[in-house]
């Protein structure tokens, strides 16, 4: 039976009528302010960029999610740009070139060729923060506490926050590079905290090698799995126990923060894979899905040898205002 409705959108992508676009509007407009208001400087970055440029350092992993075509003009593949963080890393690095700590702001659509697993979504719109040249634990905590105040200005509650390492899972996969895992599958069931899958993935591993990627599937809950993490991964306990230590002096200066729970988990990746350190996540009522997400992800654009510092965080602006919002 062909459909009475004589168009069609694509799959994940949506659009937004008066009431609600209204809505979406008023919540980026609130974000901002509190960004702005926070000393962060506001950018609008391109939709539009070179094929060849796309992700900074990590154009290889962002590349594969951006939908690309010739351009007309330039005779030259073009992508649509799947994520602004590395835009504003870019501008950091090229456009500001400051040798001191800079913060910057953004707001704008987001198109992925890769719809989400958890929400079916291609299309959003991204709002962000981030801090560039600035290594320290209060960096990263300031950062955390920006994107959970920014889930409370727009009326979220029962807000969980995530924390891991993706140091610790790439020194684990350093640790079984030579054996040909495929990668994919193991963060993938990783993720799922799937034993059965990890066994089957794992076949012919060291017997060593395989109980220590189980043992990281297992690690999550609350502050105490940071030292049952010593024990459990002693096998690279040298190579990581700066991490576990980094991740306990983050979650002790986040105790100030009220009606916030924080959970642990050392397996799980969050977004991108161009993360260097600590990455985080923020949960909230009866959402299943990451509403905001973020990590430490120094050398992602640089225009010197050294690599340029970097923190910040995002917001699925239109999954947030799903959640809120009432038709």
């Amino acid at each position: 039976m062909s459909s009475k409705i004589p168009w069609s959108l694509p799959e994940g992508v949506d659009e937004i009528l008066p009431a609600k676009a209204l809505q979406v509007e008023k919540f980026r407009r609130d974000l901002l302010d509190l960004y702005i208001s926070s000393g962060y400087e506001y950018i609008i970055p391109p939709l539009l960029e070179f094929k060849k440029n796309i992700g900074g350092n990590a154009h290889e992993e962002i590349v594969d999610y951006a939908f690309s075509f010739k351009d007309d003009l330039s005779s030259e593949e073009v992508s649509i740009r799947p994520d602004i963080s590395e835009q504003a890393a870019r501008i950091d690095a090229y456009r500001i070139k400051s040798e001191d700590s800079v913060r910057l702001c953004y707001a704008g659509e987001v198109l992925k060729s890769k719809a989400s697993p958890i929400n079916r979504s291609r299309f959003t719109i991204q709002v962000g923060a981030e801090i560039f040249g600035d290594s320290s634990i209060e960096a990263e905590v300031e950062s955390i506490s920006l994107m959970l105040e920014s889930l409370k200005i727009l009326g979220l509650k029962n807000i969980t926050l995530s924390l891991g390492s993706s140091r610790v899972i790439s020194i684990v996969l350093e640790k079984v590079s030579s054996s040909g895992l495929d990668e994919e599958k193991l963060n993938k069931a990783l993720a799922r905290k799937s034993r059965s899958d990890l066994l089957e993935i794992t076949k012919g591993l060291e017997k060593d090698y395989v109980d220590l990627i189980i043992n990281l599937s297992t690690l999550y809950g609350d502050e105490a799995i940071l030292e049952e993490a010593k024990s459990k991964l002693e096998l690279i306990l040298p190579d990581i126990e700066g991490e576990i230590e980094h991740l306990k002096v983050v979650v002790g200066n986040l105790r100030k923060e009220k009606g916030i729970d924080v959970y642990i988990d050392l397996g799980e990746t969050l977004g991108f894979k161009y993360h260097t350190g600590i990455v985080f996540a923020a949960y909230a009522d009866k959402a299943s899905h990451a509403l905001a997400k973020g990590g430490r992800y120094d050398g992602l654009g640089h225009s010197k040898d050294e690599p340029r510092p970097a923190v910040g965080f995002d917001l699925d602006l239109l999954a947030v205002t799903n959640l809120i919002y009432k038709e």
